[in-house]
């Protein structure tokens, strides 16, 4: 199984490589970039195709693994399996059904992307499109987040509320070079560490195919970047984390405490909920429209506390690994080892909070005439750009 595993990785990662390389190419070629001008500082035209790379590389090996898997178990003479992976194999057939309503989930998301970095949508529209994918994914698939609440609508809507505001997460995350990526990776990393504790190889797989395509964008995104990801590549990050998360079975056990399951999620991807949550909380504060842009991201501040675009790269990516690995320890049944991943995720936020206040207070920027994530992306004077 590891070495099943890390074939799918390897063979994602490679995939990406090249669909970036041809992504950049062909998006240069149509005239699928980020043209400089205005506050923008990069100076030449910036492909935006790094979304199909990323896309591609992980549905085509997801879906493509998960047909031969069904394949194999509806004529197992075709494909020799292994007797010790048979169960897995036979596993991750039955999950076709689900997965192809995970990844048309995906593609919508992504379609959505692409559609808004091509002619930007109102903050409004890209929301509803969101909620609607979401809602129709989580009621067809009967995926849910149960939160031990036994009442089916109050788990659709928790679910479809984590799905939004992750895929929001990582879109808001794409202000700077690689670091939508980056924080991605951390993450996925954390995921996929618990469920291969948890023998879950089959979301294992899921996790990998997104990190691996996504290690193989950051290549030619880390600053200075020569190709962006766009709408397309962030939003489709975020879901695709959103779901993996809802599909994991974070209760290892009957005597695993319920504020296990509740905390881990939140633990891993505190980065990129603090990023969301904090520049809300500033434009609210000025009374700023919240869904117009500016230049209040978690990036943009440590950028103006002296940093350079790599080393904020460096420093988010070392926030987000050392609030994210908390969740990967078994802490028992016992509600105070439960509660310490938490405890460590918030101090570390807290420490952040208190270094960059100042910089908040005294350094607030009026917003642009685009919208961020919430609804266009903010691409006025990012750091890190070319």
């Amino acid at each position: 199984m590891r070495t099943i595993l890390a074939l799918a990785f390897l063979v994602s990662f490679v995939a990406s490589l090249f669909l970036t390389v041809i992504a950049r190419r062909l998006a240069l070629r149509l005239g699928f970039v980020d043209r400089p001008g205005g506050r923008k500082q990069h100076l030449a035209p910036m492909p935006k195709g790094g979304g199909f790379a990323i896309v591609l590389a992980s549905c085509f090996l997801v879906l493509g693994s998960a047909a031969l898997a069904y394949l194999w178990e509806r004529e197992p003479s075709v494909l020799p399996v292994p007797p010790e992976l048979q169960e897995d194999v036979a596993r991750a057939a039955r999950t076709l059904p689900l997965l192809l309503y995970i990844l048309g989930g995906g593609l919508a998301v992504a379609f959505f992307g692409l559609w808004d970095d091509l002619r930007p949508l109102r903050p409004v529209q890209k929301l509803a499109a969101q909620l609607v994918i979401a809602t129709v994914i989580v009621i067809t698939s009967g995926m849910r987040i149960s939160a031990f609440i036994p009442v089916d609508w109050i788990q659709v809507s928790i679910t479809v509320a984590w799905i939004v505001l992750l895929t929001n997460s990582f879109n808001l995350l794409d202000n700077m070079d690689g670091l939508s990526g980056t924080v991605a990776f951390v993450c996925g990393a954390a995921l996929l560490i618990l469920t291969l504790q948890t023998a879950q190889f089959f979301i294992a797989g899921f996790v990998l195919a997104l990190m691996g395509a996504v290690l193989g964008f950051l290549f030619f995104n880390f600053p200075p970047a020569t190709i962006f990801m766009g709408d397309m590549g962030s939003m489709f990050i975020g879901y695709m984390l959103a779901t993996a998360t809802v599909l994991t079975t974070f209760v290892n056990g009957a005597r695993m405490n319920p504020l296990f399951p509740l905390m881990v999620p939140l633990i891993i991807f505190a980065v990129p909920l603090y990023d969301t949550l904090s520049v809300l909380a500033i434009r609210l504060r000025h009374k700023r429209p919240v869904m117009v842009g500016d230049r209040n991201h978690f990036s943009h501040r440590l950028h103006r506390l002296g940093m350079s675009p790599r080393r904020v790269l460096l420093t988010v990516g070392l926030i987000t690994l050392a609030t994210s690995l908390g969740a990967t320890i078994p802490y028992g049944s016992s509600a105070w080892r439960v509660c310490v991943p938490a405890v460590q995720a918030v101090a570390v936020v807290c420490v952040i909070v208190l270094l960059e206040l100042v910089s908040v207070e005294i350094h607030y920027d009026e917003p642009t005439d685009t919208t961020d994530q919430a609804g266009q992306k903010d691409r006025d004077t990012p750091p890190g750009r070319p």
